[in-house]
């Protein structure tokens, strides 16, 4: 009975146990007999193939091209920071830009430079194009600038071309907004927006934007936008100066704006807080 029942079912029997047997190698082998198959299926269509290595090698070669595009923008702006820091006369210290919070983008930045380098609270900063901030913490290597785009630093300034004067005030953008101390202006778009002899921080004379518009009708006295003309949202280098020897009244980051009369400044300038 049992060879009758051999001869009726070994076939089935033998491939039950190839099957088991199959099963269980794969699991022992964690599937590396059908990797291996899978390979020597698809290796006719890898012939023609980047090997890894080359592969690597390209990109490796790819990683250090943009390294060196990136190195060579770098130099080229330290070059032009240095070329303006010469131009300015001795004091000027270059410094690079080595933080910044994404959430004050436009209120500071965080500078390579400090106290050891000569750097104090109050010193002048600038930018290729003009005046970005001030400083207003040091520690031994690094200082805080507040920039001129804070809604709370505001700056003497003054419209070259028809000499009237005012102040700038940030508004986290790269434009300022332009009050005047007079009523009837002359100012019209393009004009060029200089520092003032009124301002207790900055040297006057020093490039700050340009007028975008004028708003004769702004209460209480007419305002003017002034674009920039340092790249305020990318900076990277930058040039501090020597602090003017005054005292900066009314804490962090008031500046020209949160002058009295006696900083040569009327009091509709009030601080901001």
């Amino acid at each position: 009975m049992l060879y009758h029942w051999w001869n009726q079912y070994w076939s089935k029997t033998v491939l039950v146990a190839v099957f088991l047997a199959s099963a269980w190698f794969l699991r022992q082998t964690n599937g590396a007999l059908l990797q291996e198959l899978f390979y020597g299926v698809t290796q006719p269509l890898r012939l023609n193939a980047t090997p890894p290595a080359a592969q690597l090698s390209d990109a490796r070669t790819l990683e250090l091209q943009e390294r060196l595009l990136e190195l060579q923008a770098e130099n080229q702006q330290l070059r032009t920071t240095l070329g303006e820091s010469a131009e300015a006369g001795a004091g000027a210290v270059p410094a690079p830009v080595i933080g910044r919070a994404a959430n004050q983008w436009w209120q500071y930045v965080l500078i390579g430079r400090g106290a050891k380098d000569g750097i104090q609270v109050g010193s002048p900063v600038q930018a290729a194009g003009g005046v970005v901030g001030y400083i207003i913490q040091v520690t031994p290597n690094t200082s805080k600038v507040l920039l001129i785009s804070d809604p709370r630093s505001s700056v003497g300034a003054m419209v070259t071309r028809t000499r009237t004067q005012g102040y700038v005030r940030g508004k986290a953008t790269d434009e300022l907004e332009m009050s005047f101390f007079e009523k009837d202006l002359a100012v019209t778009p393009g004009d060029v927006v200089v520092t003032s002899s009124s301002s207790t921080l900055f040297a006057p004379g020093l490039p700050i934007g340009v007028v975008q518009s004028v708003n004769q009708q702004a209460s209480p006295v007419p305002t003017a936008l002034v674009k920039l003309n340092a790249p305020i949202g990318k900076l990277e280098w930058m040039m501090v100066f020597p602090a003017k020897a005054v005292k900066i009244e009314g804490g962090l980051g008031e500046g020209d704006g949160a002058g009295s009369q006696a900083d040569g400044l009327p009091n509709l300038i009030e601080p901001r807080s």
